[in-house]
């Protein structure tokens, strides 16, 4: 689809608001290109030529989805106009007519304000932290939990955090947090190993085991660790 590449820069100016737009409502599940698209929006992945403060990103400002899930637009607010704001009504109407363009039909409605999800589905309340984007996995898993993804995580593409676009070369990981519990249990698993290879070797040098009892066991503590 050509929208899924395209993004543009929502206007600045505060105008009345359309009848049209409205958030969405009812039971809704995307499909695995707009999840995808989905990601892209709530990292602010918009033009690449980003502003001259690196530290500052842009910010997703309004998305619009299509009642079955396969088409969506959306807006976001360049990093150097934070400041001002990016969300006005004009842009939730145009988001909305921009969805339908390539929506064979169904009807599109808001489903993203900044990062909260407004699309009523009789689920919790979905808002993405700024905290939670060091971790694309924590952002698609509260995406899914809300009932509006039942496609498999792991098989979604990574997110290049600093710019926000999809990273095909590796797909969105779990990260494990390292905790002394889990330190002290992978210490333990090692010092295990090791001693069971000793003993194993010196069964074999006193000749109760022959090589191939003695290769025969070692493969199999080789593959439990």
């Amino acid at each position: 689809m050509n929208f899924f590449r395209i993004f543009l820069i929502s206007t600045l100016l505060l105008l009345p608001l359309n009848s049209h737009a409205k958030n969405g409502k009812g039971e809704l599940k995307l499909s695995k290109e707009i999840m995808e698209y989905l990601m892209m929006y709530m990292y602010g992945a918009g033009n690449k030529k980003f502003s001259a403060d690196k530290k500052r990103k842009n910010d997703p400002s309004i998305m619009a989805v299509s009642q079955d899930g396969k088409s969506a637009y959306y807006y976001y607010c360049p990093a150097e106009y934070r400041a001002y704001g990016c969300i006005d009504n004009n842009t939730v109407n145009k988001a909305e007519r921009k969805c339908e363009k390539s929506s064979n039909g169904s009807p599109c409605f808001t489903f993203a304000k900044k990062r909260q999800i407004v699309w009523k589905n009789g689920g919790k309340k979905i808002k993405i932290k700024r905290s939670d984007l060091k971790d694309p996995y924590l952002v698609a898993k509260k995406i899914q939990d809300a009932g509006f993804y039942d496609g498999d995580i792991y098989s979604l593409p990574g997110i290049n955090i600093e710019t926000g676009y999809i990273n095909d070369e590796k797909n969105i990981e779990k990260k494990t947090k390292v905790t002394k519990k889990n330190t002290d249990s992978l210490n333990t698993n090692s010092n295990n190993f090791i001693e069971e290879l000793k003993q194993l070797n010196n069964l074999y040098k006193q000749g109760v085991l022959t090589k191939e009892e003695f290769t025969k066991a070692k493969n199999k503590i080789l593959n439990n660790n």
